[in-house]
């Protein structure tokens, strides 16, 4: 039986570049940005917690 004719390899198939595919994902400045806003999203809400309760206790204080 004769043997089939192989195509030729493609050499683009395993280049460095094209590993980097796969599932897409946030940028890591998004994380970091998204971090810092939920950061300053928790403190500003303690911030307002306590300065309502301090006002809320005590309403001489103004």
């Amino acid at each position: 039986m004769k043997r089939k004719h192989q195509k030729p390899r493609n050499l683009q198939h395993n280049h460095p570049l094209l590993r980097k595919g796969g599932p897409h994902e946030k940028t890591g400045k998004a994380k970091r940005r998204n971090a810092r806003q939920a950061l300053r999203k928790a403190w500003f809400s303690l911030i307002t917690y306590c300065v309502l309760k301090e006002n809320h206790i005590n309403p001489s204080i103004r």
